[in-house]
């Protein structure tokens, strides 16, 4: 028979298409685990820098809390003088 190729006999054809899918399946897979770690790194960093925003913008309260409290203090001590 001149069309109908044998069952057993494998198609070249197919089977680098075959090794190229599941080569490109298997970079795929890699690629997607780079991209969770990554993830969870900037994560992690962003979670740091809110962190450190966080303070420092309490930081820059501290000198104004404790000067509003000296200006207290002297509007006190003014008006015990008076």
């Amino acid at each position: 028979m001149m069309g109908g190729a044998s069952s057993s006999r494998e198609d070249p054809g197919r089977s680098i298409l075959e090794g190229q899918l599941v080569s490109a399946a298997a970079r795929a897979k890699d690629a997607l685990a780079q991209l969770r770690e990554r993830e969870q790194q900037l994560r992690t960093a962003l979670a740091w820098t809110t962190t450190l925003e966080a303070e420092m913008a309490e930081l820059r309260l501290r000198p104004e809390a404790a000067e509003v409290a000296r200006w207290r203090q002297e509007a006190e001590a003014a008006a015990r003088w008076q």
